[in-house]
Parts: structure tokens; C-alpha cells; sequence
């Protein structure tokens, strides 16, 4: 389990590059990237699950202008992982559930990653570019080189953690939660889908509510 693990979260750290920083062919998606590290990790059922779910979920957050949203990429990345080793304790929809919920703060980690990296590459060219044609090759690979390390070991702390969270609760938790839980990759749909009929930029009182409404349906669950 380690190895597939391990393969996912490099693949996942590379594709991430595609979000800013190489490419951008939209092969970070959630929708595409979930999926093939599923393949990597051998369930594609469940990372087309939460592929699906994140895809939606953030519809209506496209960085545009200024706004930056949460990383829906790194969130990808580690939610596919951990949703895999869930999987071996419960069904593929719980299991997408139990890691969708477990993951959506790591977005706030991608973003802030992101952030941290784009101030580090600022200083890689020189104030003075007489020698553009010479510097900015270098500068441009060592700034792909570190986005990719950074973004591996961070995402790879990330993804061990929640993993071994996974790990040592998938098997403790009740029918009834996982039953509720199945629900989570629907909810996810549900709300992106309604943000993007109001057209409303998310905001942190609408993450509240989310995870509000979640408290419900598990706690309702639970009791019947």
C-alpha cells in the first residue's frame, strides 16, 4: 500500500505543477487528476468519486483576476489517496466521503503552498536582465524543479497524516456514519451546483454552513 502511495503522491505533486506553474492543459482538474491517480493506486471508482465531487464542489471558484481560491488541485491529490485506503474498510461512496471531508482544509494548505512559491520565484531573475536569453532558462528550471519538491513534500506530509487518520478510524466508525457519509460526494455536487446558480464567490460563512449541515446528517443518521 505504501508504494502505490508514494507513486500517487509524486504523480499528484507533478500534475499540480499544471495548475500555475507548467503546462496548464487543465490536466490538474479534479475531474482528470483524481481518477488517474486512482489508476495509479488501482481504484479508479473511487477517484472518479471524488474527481467528481471536488470538480463540482468548486465550480463557481475559478482563479480569476486577483481571487485566488482554495487549491482544489492539492485537495485532489491527498483526498484520492486517503479515499483509497478507506476504501479497504467500507464502500467506494463512504470511503470518497469519509476522505472528502477529512481533506477539504488541506486546500487552505495548497493555497498558502502556492502563495509561498510564487514569492520564492520572484527572486530567481535578476533586477538587471542584460543576459536574459542566458538567465531566464536556469532560473525557469530551478523554479519547476523547487515547485515540484515543495510541492511533493508537503503534499506527501499531508497525505501520510491523513491517510494514517483514515487508517486507524475507517475501521472504527459505525454503519449508521458510514451510511451518512455515502451522501458526502451528492452534497458536494448539490453545493456546487447551487453556487453556481448564485453566482456568489464562496465565502468562510458558507464553508460553516457546509460543515453545519454535515453535523446534521451524520447526527440524524446516526439516531435512526
Amino acid at each position: 500500500m505504501i508504494l502505490p502511495i508514494t507513486l500517487s503522491v509524486a504523480a499528484g505533486a507533478f500534475l499540480w505543477l499544471d495548475r500555475v506553474f507548467l503546462f496548464q492543459s487543465m490536466i490538474s482538474r479534479p475531474i482528470i487528476l483524481s481518477p488517474i491517480l486512482g489508476f495509479i493506486l488501482g481504484d479508479v471508482a473511487v477517484g472518479l468519486i471524488v474527481g467528481a465531487s471536488l470538480e463540482l464542489l468548486w465550480l463557481n471558484a475559478p482563479p480569476v483576476g486577483a481571487y485566488l481560491p482554495n487549491d482544489e488541485t492539492f485537495c485532489a491529490a491527498v483526498a484520492t489517496p486517503a479515499a483509497f485506503v478507506a476504501a479497504h474498510f467500507m464502500g467506494d461512496a463512504a470511503a470518497a466521503g469519509l476522505a472528502l471531508v477529512a481533506c477539504l482544509p488541506v486546500s487552505l494548505i495548497g493555497r498558502t503552498l502556492d502563495t509561498h512559491i510564487r514569492s520564492l520565484n520572484q527572486d530567481l531573475i535578476q533586477s538587471r536582465l542584460d543576459n536574459a536569453e542566458v538567465t531566464v532558462g536556469p532560473a525557469m528550471a530551478k523554479a519547476l524543479v523547487r515547485s515540484f519538491l515543495a510541492a511533493f513534500v508537503v503534499m506527501g506530509v499531508s497525505t501520510a497524516f491523513l491517510c494514517m487518520a483514515v487508517y486507524l478510524l475507517g475501521g472504527m466508525l459505525p454503519v449508521p456514519v458510514q451510511a451518512a457519509l455515502s451522501f458526502m460526494p451528492s452534497v458536494c455536487i448539490l453545493v456546487g451546483l447551487a453556487g453556481l446558480v448564485t453566482k456568489d464567490i464562496p465565502r468562510p460563512s458558507h464553508a460553516a454552513l457546509f460543515v453545519a449541515g454535515m453535523s446534521v446528517v451524520l447526527i440524524i443518521s446516526w439516531v435512526l
